[in-house]
């Protein structure tokens, strides 16, 4: 049954904002400069691309089976009540709880510099978890008390975001923008894998779709006009960033990249600003994804994907779920470098959606999509994926062997949990052709 209290195209798309920028444009930059230099705007009109596709694919099937369960919903309609459905869906969890720490490391990074620290090691670290734990608190206590001010902080940082772009654009040096000259298309698609990673927060207005209206509209809408929003801001601050700073400096400014960017035509007071606008990004950013991802683990606790515990409530609105996923969040801050978290999650959230487009498929009577996006979407994704594990196995074996130890105990532990408790996922809406 839906929330009386509809969920608006416009409180959705804010949704969607609030949980991408932040994930990708304040913590990638240098990371996928590192890879391409100035040919990053490229990897994001191209992630971009992909992103449309895939969430077409998305907003067809959250129209047919409008869940909070999302893309584990998606998994058990197109693939069945199996083990294979149950470790994709720990797969996805453990995919977003990766998203949420790479988000959580930016925002340490900015509040750092900010506070005069090194914008790495211990005291981002450090940072980054207090953030989280303060978030998970937060969504204990009331979960709408932050979604009142969710649309002024979007606005607030789309507003500084704007005025930086169209100031750095008047500022750029062409000299800076030229490709290098050891660009390959390898790079590039090894550079997509982190950049995807910028898109991924869309699928947070998915997992609200059982409190829209009209869904099999709304939602549609919402994810397009998202996706569309964001790239556009996205390629528009790659160009402003490369174009201001030579592409040594933004790798070498790592995640402060952006307000580092901001020195050259606003000086000091420029950088502060735009750290500030990235702190309000991330917060939102993490905000949502945390509470996606813990909402996300409740659904999957009472699906019988995740234990019962899961799904337990402590206090207030706060589950056992929400905490378990606060406290992964915080050991994956502790334990890896935003370099190797940033591609493992970037490569991991492409597989998943492959895997749900690739369902799509099955299922294409059901959500009435057009076959051709469809197969489109399924193309480029997958396809991606498959040239990304052969660069890695050539160039970067440690993120493919990462991956597949996290695929592995994905499934692992959901043979564990069906053979030990008796619990198997269910759908949790009906299909017509059953």
């Amino acid at each position: 049954m839906r929330n009386k209290n509809n969920l608006s195209l416009s409180a959705a798309v804010a949704m969607g904002i609030g949980a991408m920028i932040g994930a990708g444009i304040f913590a990638l930059l240098g990371q996928t400069g590192a890879i391409v230099g100035s040919a990053t705007w490229v990897s994001f009109l191209i992630a971009g691309v992909i992103t449309v596709f895939c969430g077409y694919s998305f907003a067809k099937l959250g129209g047919r089976y409008p869940s909070n369960g999302g893309v584990l919903e998606y998994l058990v309609q197109a693939y069945g009540v199996n083990v294979y459905s149950g470790g994709m869906g720990i797969f996805y969890y453990i995919s977003m709880i990766v998203l949420s720490a790479v988000v959580a490391k930016s925002f340490g990074a900015y509040g750092a510099v900010l506070l005069g620290l090194p914008a790495s090691g211990w005291w981002q670290d450090f940072l980054a978890s207090l953030i989280v734990a303060a978030l998970v608190v937060l969504n204990c206590i009331s979960v709408s008390a932050f979604a009142r001010v969710e649309k002024l902080f979007v606005a607030v940082k789309l507003v500084v975001l704007l005025g930086f772009a169209i100031l750095g654009l008047g500022a750029i040096e062409p000299v800076n923008l030229a490709f290098p000259a050891d660009l390959s298309a390898g790079n590039l698609l090894s550079s997509i894998a982190v950049t995807f990673f910028a898109y991924t927060g869309f699928n947070v207005i998915n997992g609200a779709v059982e409190h829209m209206d009209k869904p099999e509209k709304t939602l549609p809408r919402a994810i397009m006009s998202t996706i569309l929003l964001v790239t556009g801001v996205y390629i528009v601050l790659a160009v402003v960033v490369f174009g201001n700073l030579p592409a040594a400096e933004v790798v070498a400014a790592k995640e402060t990249a952006l307000a580092q960017a901001a020195r050259p035509f606003l000086g000091d007071t420029g950088f502060v600003i735009v750290s500030i606008a990235a702190l309000i990004s991330s917060i939102t950013a993490i905000n949502a994804n945390l509470f996606s991802t813990g909402n996300n683990a409740y659904v999957m606790a009472a699906y019988g994907t995740l234990p019962k515990a899961f799904e337990k409530h402590l206090w207030g609105r706060g589950t056992e779920g929400l905490l378990i996923t606060g406290i992964a969040i915080i050991a994956l801050i502790m334990l890896f470098d935003l370099s190797v978290i940033a591609s493992l999650g970037g490569m991991a959230m492409l597989l998943c959606y492959s895997i749900v487009n690739i369902g799509h498929l099955r299922v294409l009577k059901e959500t009435k999509a057009k076959p051709w996006i469809a197969w489109t979407a399924v193309i480029l994704s997958a396809g991606t994926v498959l040239l990304v594990v052969v660069l890695d196995f050539r160039n970067n074996s440690r993120q493919l062997i990462v991956t597949l130890i996290f695929l592995a105990f994905s499934f692992i532990a959901e043979a564990v949990i069906r053979k030990y408790t008796g619990r198997k996922v269910k759908p949790n809406i009906a299909r017509h052709d059953r």
